[in-house]
């Protein structure tokens, strides 16, 4: 399937940076992937949190997607 998709270039070239790939196509897949992962997560009941190394400082990541895959399981 074919996307077209209008995003700042300077954000993907930002992302692409910071995990060193540098393939929009790679990006935009591993992209969709983790929200394929968080939204069959949230649907399951399960909380998406980040955390510290050391299991400090917990934060949930809460999103609109998140919250309607919750709410339509």
């Amino acid at each position: 399937m074919e996307i077209r998709l209008k995003i700042n270039d300077k954000f993907i070239e930002e992302l692409k940076q910071q995990t060193g790939i540098s393939s929009t196509t790679q990006l935009t897949t591993e992209a969709f992937t983790l929200l394929k992962w968080a939204v069959t997560e949230s649907a399951s009941g399960r909380v998406i949190v980040s955390e510290n190394k050391d299991g400090s400082d917990e934060k949930q990541v809460v999103m609109p997607t998140l919250l309607n895959a919750t709410q339509l399981s």
